[in-house]
Formats: C-alpha cells, structure tokens, sequence
C-alpha cells in the first residue's frame, strides 16, 4: 500500500512539493533513499503493538498485513 502512494506521489507530487519547486525553496540536506516505510511500522507493530487499544491494533496490524 505504500510504495503504491510513493509511486503516485513519484508522478503526481503533491502541491506544497511543486509549490516548494517554483518558488525555488531548497532543503538544507539532500536525501538519497527513503526507507522502507512498511518495514518500520511492521518493526514498531511487534515493539509496542500489544500497548495500543484494541481499535488501534486491529487498524495497524491490518496495514502491517497489506504490504
């Protein structure tokens, strides 16, 4: 599920990203790779998934469970 909004967001920025472009807003460090957005939530999942509410654990391991 992530890396599908990263590819659309790869063609498709979102507008503060083309906002930022225009008017010519450079960051103070350039980032090379994004990491692996899935595999930390599924890490942070086992770290202190069992001290959320029923709710919100049910919420996560379903994303954990879509990648």
């Amino acid at each position: 599920m992530v890396g599908h909004m990263t590819t659309y967001w790869h063609s498709h920025p979102p507008v503060h990203v083309l906002v930022a472009g225009y008017m010519g807003y450079k960051p103070d460090t350039e980032i090379t790779a994004a990491p692996d957005l899935q595999k930390t939530i599924a890490e942070l999942s086992e770290d202190f998934g069992a001290e959320l509410p029923e709710h919100l654990r049910g919420a996560l391991e379903a994303f954990v469970a879509s990648g």
